[in-house]
Order: structure tokens, then sequence, then C-alpha cells
């Protein structure tokens, strides 16, 4: 993603004139615009003299649809939001009819409130199809972002800083963005077929991401991430008794989610039903970077999701169906139930970072490969190249049952011996405290399997795994047959 234009800061200068009794009252905000029912140019005209103002609210016909055929500036149908304006849609929509981006927002003055309103049928050949906020504020009240699509990124939305100085801010409150796609493939592709997050912060209250499409590298419904590795910023997304549901990312890790060098926090919520070559629900990492990348999933489910990657397929073996983490998780009070890896290692959970699992269940995964591949039903936990994070997974007052895996450790594969060629994924640190391992089915090491690494029962029990508990015989204490 590359902009050659950064919207120029719009000043805004408050001024107080101060008598001897006290400070003289503001003025009064101006009335809201009525724009009618006359299609793009009314439109425009509103924006436009919104802008001049230095701000306004604009009441949309109820139930228009405002059609945007011809380019305004750039790729845009409407002129660029760069004061504070609070769109009132009363079930207006706004088409880009496939011709033009509908909207964008540039920073640092740049606010934009959509209420009511339907986006779609934008279209842009970099980023943002239906939405682009450069380094500004957009927040979407009861809005739908559907049926837009961008080349580069963020098929739905782009919410991205171009400037450290003025953070790109996205907030999304009982709102849906489904349906948009990410085109692109290639070097010039990133991804975000619902949204693309880079550098900013991503809000989502009781909405939802759901049925997005993107070609590129990253993220089927949202990506975010420090995708400009800029050092002074952070991406913050948080996921809050919503949806990231039925998104597609065929050539990208993060179906539902991908974190990238930030933090990501998902709480009450879903991701469920989503499919990638890893990281079929949530993908979150630091791409070898020393900065630390955060996930939070507390009381919420990441299930029946798809990972396809792996020998037979597209991309690396290790595939994570439901979620890969390679640097720092806590799963709390949540389900990773369900997920399938088709091809490649790792059905529930791919664990090369550090991961603490508690009062959650990881059940019914399946690793559908047959042999060395079809490993780690439940979870892998494994070793990263060296210089990475150790792999250190801590299960506490959770249950790892009736999942399966072709190959080795059907609950639990803590490492895996590969065929010749390729090293071995050599198992890091394993510790379950007061948890169970129960009714898994693999090949070798139905319950558990340890390559190279350290697994200790805590008051924990794995019984009744087929075809054995654990393997290698006696190389975890406190488990037999």
């Amino acid at each position: 993603m590359h902009r050659t234009r950064i919207a120029a800061a719009a000043a805004v200068v408050l001024t107080f004139a101060l008598s001897s009794v006290g400070v003289a009252a503001a003025k009064p905000p101006s009335p809201p615009t009525n724009v009618p029912c006359a299609g793009q140019a009314a439109l425009v005209a509103a924006i436009n003299a919104a802008n001049s103002a230095g701000g306004g609210t604009l009441n949309l016909a109820p139930h228009c649809h405002y059609n945007l055929t011809t380019a305004d500036n750039g790729e845009n149908g409407l002129p660029v939001i760069s004061t504070k304006i609070t769109v009132n849609g009363r079930d207006a929509t706004i088409d880009g009819t496939g011709s033009v981006r509908a909207l964008e927002v540039d920073g640092p003055g740049g606010n934009l409130s959509l209420h009511h309103v339907t986006v779609t049928g934008g279209s842009a050949q970099d980023f943002g199809g239906g939405i682009a906020n450069i380094s500004g504020t957009v927040t979407l009240d009861h809005t739908q972002v559907t049926g837009n699509s961008a080349a580069a990124a963020g098929g739905g939305i782009a919410s991205a800083t171009f400037d450290p100085s003025s953070p790109a801010v996205l907030t999304l409150n009982h709102s849906t963005v489904s349906g948009n796609q990410q085109t692109a493939t290639g070097d010039q592709a990133l991804g975000g077929g619902g949204i693309a997050n880079v550098d900013g912060t991503a809000t989502l209250n009781h909405s939802q991401v759901n049925g997005n499409t993107a070609q590129g590298f990253v993220g089927g419904g949202i990506a975010s991430g420090d995708y400009f590795n800029f050092t002074s910023t952070a991406s913050v997304l948080v996921v809050n008794h919503s949806q990231v549901n039925g998104n597609v990312a065929p050539h990208a890790g993060g179906g539902g989610i991908q974190n990238l060098l930030g933090s990501a926090t998902v709480v009450h919520s879903e991701v469920n039903g989503n499919t990638s070559l890893n990281g079929g629900g949530i993908a979150s990492g630091s791409a070898g970077s020393p900065t630390v990348a955060h996930l939070v999933v507390t009381h919420s489910q990441v299930n029946g999701n798809t990972a396809t990657g792996g020998p037979g397929g597209e991309g690396p073996p290790l595939a994570a169906g439901g979620i890969a983490n390679g640097s720092d998780a806590v799963i709390d009070h949540s389900q990773v139930d369900q997920n399938t890896s088709t091809h490649g290692i790792g059905a529930g959970i791919v664990n090369h970072g550090s991961m603490t699992v508690r009062h959650s269940e990881v059940n019914g995964n399946t690793a559908a490969a047959s042999g060395t591949f079809g490993s780690g039903g439940g979870i892998l936990n494994s070793e990263g190249p060296p210089g990475t994070t150790p792999a250190v997974l801590t299960i506490d007052h959770s249950k790892v049952n009736d999942n399966s895996a072709g190959g080795y450790g059907g609950g639990i594969a803590n490492g895996v011996p590969l065929p010749p060629g390729p090293p071995p994924l050599i198992g890091g640190t394993v510790t379950l405290k007061h948890s169970e391992v129960h009714h898994n089915t693999a090949a070798h090491g139905g319950g558990i399997f340890n390559n190279g690494g350290t697994v200790a029962l805590d008051h924990s029990h794995v019984t009744d795994n087929h075809v054995d508990n654990c393997e290698p015989t006696n190389s975890i204490a406190g488990c037999t047959g």
C-alpha cells in the first residue's frame, strides 16, 4: 500500500472572547443540511459545503439511493472528508456502482460518523473500496458496508496510519462489513477482504465482519498489523460481542483475523467457519521481528475453521485450522472446536510462541492428512527457527478431547519427526495443570506425542486415547499406556 498524497491537516482555531464577567457563550452549531435525493451532485455539494464550513451534519433523504458514477477526485466519487462530518443516513444507500470508491477520510482533521447508511458498490485500484480512512477517524453506527472491492487492501474498509502523528481510528457499533473483496494477488496485494487496519486502532462492538474474501497474503475477514513497520505506532484490534465468520483467504494466513506485530483482543465473540492457508480462524505473530504480537481470546469461539495449506496444497506444512500463534497468546474460557487441517500439521492450534490455554476446550478437531503431515489433531507445539521465541504451552483447567490425527499426536503433538528432507519439528515446553486429554486418536501418540521437548502433568489425566495415551513410552512422567 502506497499513497503519493497525504491530505493536509485541517486547522480549527477556537477564539474565546473574554469579558469582565466571564467567557462569552459559544457559537451554536449550524443546523443540519438536508441532502435531496438528487444523486451524486447533491452529495458532492453537501460535503464540499460542510468541509468549507469546518464540519457539519448531513441528513440524507430517507431510503434514497445515491449512485456515484463518475470520479470527483482520484478514485473517489465524493470529495475527501477533511473536517468533522456526521451523516444521518435514514436507511439511504451510497453506491459506488463499481466505478469509484465511495468515501475517503483524511486526517488529522477528517472525522466521519455514518448512521444508518449502506455503503456498497465501491471500487478502488489501491485500497478501501467502500471507505478509505487515511490517518483520520471513522465511526459506523447501524451501518452496512457490503459488496465493495479493492485491488490491494481493504475490500470494504481500509483504515491506515500514513502519518504517525495522526493514528487512524475505526469504530463499528452495531454494524456489518460483509460480502466485500480484496482482489489482487502477488507482491502488490496485502489482504483484508473486509477490513484492513494498518498501524491504527479498529474496534468492533456488536458488529459483524462476515463473508468477505481476500486474494492477498493476509486476512480474509480482517487484516490488522504493522505492515509499514512504523516504530512509533501500534496496531490494535478489539472484537467485542461480534462475529468474524465465513471469510475466505485462499492464499493467506488468517481466514478470519490476521494480527501482525500488533495486539488483537477477541471478547464474547465468534470467529467461526473461516478458511485460509494457515490460521484458518486466527493467525497472530511477529514474522521474526523482536516486536511481540499479542493475542487474547476470552469467552469466545474459534470453531469450524479450515486451513488448506501443507503438502499437496499451497503454503507451509504448519496449517492450524483454528489458531496459529507465533508470539504471545492467551485463550481463556473459550472454545477452539471442530476445526480442520486438510493437508498440513495442526488442526486446532499451532503454537510456536508462548501460549496459555485456561478454562477452555480444544475439542473435536481433525488433522485430516495421512502420515506425518496429518499430525497435531488438537494442538501442535513446536520450536520455531533459531533465535525465535521458545515454544511454551501451558494448559490450565482445560480439555483437549475427541481430536484426531492421521500421524502423530491426536490430542497434542509436542514436535513432529518430519520425513527425510526438512528438519524435524522439535517440541518445546508443555505443562498441563488440572486438565484432561481424553478420547483422542492418532497413529502415534493418540493422547500426546513428544518429540524432543518436555511435557509435565500436574494433576492432569491422559486417558482413553487410541492407539495409546503417550509416545514415546516413558517420555512423559505420569502418562501410561
